[in-house]
């Protein structure tokens, strides 16, 4: 199995190509902000990720060990030192910050929009034989990652919403006060997390818990764990739409946050339905429109798929008609997103995206979307299939 497109080695490399590397293929461009100036030129981090309410500030050293195998201590704490610094500047001082990256043009960056703030200390250097992966500056908690930790979690946990589930339950265990032991890297721990449906939970009543080493190894050799990384192999053209979105909507960084919000998992799964209907839109000689709509938690996707004759403006009204109806259709489901593409494969295709926030649905909407129905016949009776998908599907042993 060959997961060289997706794995991330930060081996030979500086701390300023971890960033870069950080920002394309692991919490992708859009919400990544390398170097982050404040307003006196000086450098606020190494990385500054903002998704939503979520702000992560990354602070980066390559450290060598001294002569008794061990960080100093003193470059250690100006790592730390420096991400209590970047933490106040933005989040106690609001000191005004522009923001900006290869994808977004500057913006002012809005602190009071964010409700959580995580501290990570990537050391890159020699890895220690002991290590610590948590340090406390100013009663703020900050994750400290070595340099194969690094590249474990972020293969691992490679979406936005993946990784900062790790690290909010990561803190929550830590606040239990439990004496915790390690025997091996925070792999170990990772892997129970993994093991135990992404939670700690099982751990909580615990008064002392003892992690041994070579639980990461034992999980990466489970059937199951392969047969995982076999199937989202798929998930990865999610991202690649990702990718895309700013090139097909007005509503570019909405689209995009959407598109991003769901976890690994679930990207499989909709990866499966929208290649799975592009396919059936392929063979269909019959129609020159396609629809494949799927209710989702929270969210209804509707995928469109539209002859290649027909010109971008109609596409894009099918799509919003699309996604208007499923509104209506599906009303448990506040959020509409909408995906329409080209109805046969080639080698080169073009994407329109719509993205329907609407809490509420009055009378006359309903009466609209009668009204479309009855002259489209969108989703007037639509065959439904259910799908049922495993995130480690079980294999004979």
């Amino acid at each position: 199995m060959d997961l060289s497109r997706h794995q991330f080695d930060v081996k030979g490399k500086t701390a300023e190509e971890i960033v870069y590397d950080l920002a394309v293929k692991t919490l992708l461009t859009d919400w990544c902000y390398p170097n982050p100036k404040l307003p006196n030129g000086k450098e606020l981090c190494d990385l500054l990720v903002v998704f939503d309410q979520v702000a992560i500030i990354w602070q980066i050293k390559d450290l060598r060990l001294n002569s008794h195998g061990q960080y100093r201590r003193s470059e250690v704490a100006k790592n730390l030192r420096q991400l209590s610094g970047a933490r106040r500047h933005i989040f106690d001082l609001r000191t005004p910050l522009e923001l900006e990256n290869p994808r977004r043009s500057r913006e002012r960056f809005d602190p009071t929009s964010v409700k959580e703030v995580y501290l990570i200390s990537a050391l890159l250097g020699e890895g220690e034989p002991i290590f610590s992966m948590v340090e406390f500056i100013r009663d703020y908690t900050a994750h400290v990652f070595d340099r194969e930790f690094i590249q474990i979690v972020l293969e691992e946990l490679d979406t936005i919403g993946d990784f900062t589930n790790y690290l909010r339950a990561k803190e929550a265990l830590i606040a239990n006060d439990q004496d915790l032991l390690i025997v091996g890297g925070e792999q170990e721990l990772l892997a129970f997390y993994l093991l135990n449906n992404r939670s700690f939970e099982e751990l909580k009543d615990a008064t002392s818990v003892v992690i041994d080493e070579g639980s990461w190894q034992h999980f990466q050799d489970d059937p199951r764990y392969k047969a995982k990384k076999a199937e989202d192999e798929i998930s990865y053209g999610w991202d690649d739409i990702i990718n895309r979105a700013h090139e097909g909507s007005t509503q570019y960084e909405i689209v995009a946050r959407e598109l991003a919000r769901p976890s690994r998992f679930q990207r499989r799964l909709l990866s499966k339905v929208f290649f799975d209907a592009q396919s059936m839109a392929h063979e269909d000689h019959k129609h020159n429109i396609f629809r494949r709509v799927m209710p989702s938690e929270g969210t209804t996707y509707c995928f469109v798929f539209v002859d290649e004759g027909a010109s971008r403006q109609f596409r894009r009204e099918m799509l919003h008609t699309t996604c208007f109806v499923a509104r209506g259709k599906y009303q448990n489901n506040k959020k509409v997103l909408g995906i329409a593409t080209e109805k046969h494969f080639a080698p080169m295709c073009s994407y329109d995206f719509c993205f329907v926030d609407a809490p509420g649905w009055t009378g006359k909407d309903e009466a609209n979307m009668e009204r479309i129905q009855t002259k489209t016949g969108i989703l007037v009776d639509p065959a439904i299939s259910r799908i049922h998908e495993d995130e480690y599907p079980g294999t004979e042993q």
